[in-house]
């Protein structure tokens, strides 16, 4: 089966290249207009042939292998239409659950598209569904057949390098992660599919990368050639080594085309905002733009200097002992090591456990319900809150203007803010602070830095494991390890796993907590929380929203069960597949190992 389905996508993809490559000479707009165009012809005949074969009630493999089609045929022709037509990609490879879009809560998107088509057919065909499946084709043919009958909107421009690597990414990111393919694990050969696209790119635009110097044509191609390769050979899911895979082929790959493009000059699409570059390796530390979410601020020494003393300053609180660093302390990843952070009267329980703060400032979103945006507006409600600090904001503020010393770091920090303090300047110097709490430089991102010493045979296991069979990356997704959806990054998912109120598996009861539905009031939206980063995971005990389990060990059992719906709980809108992982002992210690290496710490060293 394997070697039958490497001559057959081997056969698609040299149809392609040689279609394009003989043609008479072309502009590389020209030659991507032709490529999207018989791509996306190819994707709608793949499309209705699945469509004709279930409305004859085909046998499931003969509907399984026109699923598979489509689905090469989708890879194809994926780079143009995730870059370019980003609300009708929703449509055709969407989650399988409903998804919010942060920039506008009240509309959000049902599940359509291949995944959910998927949901249908694996690992068995059930005919009932029959209906819903033809349902959901008929809305992707309609969509195909928009995108076809408007040939003439798609201007590719000078962008086709900067989607190229965003194929790159979404490749290491949602593709060999199972993301993509949870059910079918068709995720080896649809990666390969991707390649095949970049490789097209890289071809059209090779005078060009000449032409400015560049001399690592070869080299990429190189690349890309034997990564395809590796993926045919290697297309069983579970074994896969992501971590060789990464290492050895796309992270240098993507180092390559990052300085090519920049020497030939094709720039990154504004309108394409992410929190990571698109100039580089999607690991390195200088591809993070760790001050996107920064807005108007203007950062300096001396204010940021200033927020680290108001962040450990217990003049904050009502009662002159509680600061910031009372419940978010340095030590503990700015945890305080409770299952639930104490109110301001040092016994009763906060109704959620304290979060850490670093990697803060990578985010959009806040709280475990997400419900702020703004990181000063975090410190502002925070302050208020009678049950934390108990001290509005403008009282805050006078204790601080009469404490000596305050005046004159303010003035410092703000020449031109009057002699007054502000509650919003001090609320944006203790953001200041918080943004330089950036942790990017633990052992994994060293050893995707080329440090091949920094992981040992176990920690990699436990990588290729989180990345692959444990599906730990398809909610806290790479790098960044929290829920901020690539390629963009730009904001966190929510995600509803059914976390018990106690931490016996065999007797579980559902925690009461609403999350998110309590700001988002949306159905699908209760019992959900913010998928939190595992950067210093390993310093942040007691795990989950409510602090119910003591260790990594009981959270990965918890996982390894299938969440609150595996362990027997009645969640109906659970996001987190509900079936177990079947992971072993040795697989189990070696993912722990492996969430070791996210500990990272190095930005205190600074201040």
């Amino acid at each position: 089966m394997k070697k039958k389905l490497q001559i057959i996508l081997f056969i698609a993809g040299s149809i392609l290249l040689v279609s394009f490559l003989t043609r008479p000479a072309a502009t590389p707009e020209e030659a991507i207009k032709a490529q999207y165009q018989q791509g996306l012809l190819h994707l709608l005949q793949e499309t209705k042939g699945l469509q004709l074969a279930i409305e004859k009630d085909e046998p499931q493999k003969n509907i399984q292998a026109r699923f598979f089609s489509a689905r090469m045929a989708y890879k194809e022709v994926e780079v143009w239409l995730a870059y370019y037509f980003e609300l009708d990609v929703n449509k055709l490879n969407g989650l399988p659950t409903n998804f919010i879009e942060e920039e506008d809560p009240t509309a959000y998107q049902q599940p359509q598209g291949f995944q959910v088509i998927e949901s249908f057919l694996y690992p068995q065909y059930n005919q009932k569904d029959k209906a819903n499946l033809l349902h959901t084709l008929t809305v992707m043919i309609t969509v195909l057949e928009g995108l076809s009958d408007n040939l003439g909107i798609f201007n590719p421009e000078n962008y086709a390098v900067d989607a190229a690597m965003e194929s790159l990414y979404r490749v290491i990111t949602l593709g060999i992660t199972g993301f993509d393919s949870p059910l079918a694990q068709y995720s080896m050969p649809e990666a390969a599919s991707s390649l095949r696209s970049v490789s097209f790119v890289l071809s059209i635009y090779k005078p060009a990368l000449s032409a400015a110097g560049t001399t690592n044509y070869n080299q990429m191609n190189a690349l890309l050639a034997n990564a395809e390769a590796y993926l045919l050979q290697h297309q069983d899911f579970a074994p896969f080594n992501r971590a060789f895979f990464i290492s050895e082929y796309i992270n240098p790959l993507c180092a390559l085309l990052g300085k090519a493009r920049l020497k030939a000059g094709f720039a990154e699409n504004p309108t394409h905002h992410s929190l990571i570059s698109r100039t580089g390796s999607l690991f390195d530390a200088k591809s993070l733009r760790a001050a996107i979410y920064s807005y108007d601020d203007t950062t300096s020494d001396a204010r940021v200097q200033l927020g680290r003393k108001i962040f450990f300053e217990p003049l904050l609180s009502a009662n002159g002992k509680r600061s910031c660093a009372s419940c978010h302390q340095p030590a503990r990843a700015f945890t305080d090591g409770l299952p639930r952070a104490l109110q301001m009267d040092e016994h009763s329980q906060l109704p959620r456990n304290t979060p850490g703060l670093w990697n803060a400032a990578l985010q959009m979103n806040f709280f475990y319900d997400s419900r702020q945006h703004r990181l000063d507006d975090v410190v502002l409600e925070v302050l208020s809150n009678e049950r934390e600090m108990n001290n509005a904001a403008n009282n805050a503020v006078s204790r601080l203007q009469q404490t000596p010393g305050y005046k004159s770091l303010y003035k410092k920090a703000y020449p031109g803010a009057g002699d007054s303090i502000s509650s919003k300047l001090i609320a944006n110097a203790v953001t200041l602070y918080l943004r330089t709490l950036v942790s990017y430089n633990a052992r994994f991102d060293k050893y995707m830095r080329g440090q091949k010493d920094q992981l040992s045979t176990q920690e990699l296991q436990g990588f290729n494991l989180f990345a692959g069979k444990a599906k730990c990356a398809t909610c806290h997704y790479l790098p960044l390890f929290n829920g901020s959806k690539p390629p963009g990054f730009y904001y966190q998912e929510s995600e509803v796993i059914g976390v018990p109120a106690n931490a016996n598996l065999q007797k579980p009861v559902l925690d009461t907590d609403p999350g998110r539905i309590s700001s988002l009031p949306q159905d699908f939206m209760d019992h959900a929380f913010k998928t939190p980063t595992l950067r210093n995971i390993a310093l942040t005990a007691p795990y989950m929203h409510n602090g119910v389990f003591s260790t990594l060990t009981e959270v990965i059992n918890f996982y390894d069960q299938g969440g609150g719906q595996g362990i027997g709980l009645h969640v109906p809108n659970q996001t987190l597949p509900a079936e177990k992982l079947q992971l072993t002992p040795k697989e189990k210690q070696a993912l722990e190992a492996f969430l070791h290496t996210l500990t990272d710490t190095t930005a205190l060293r600074k201040l």
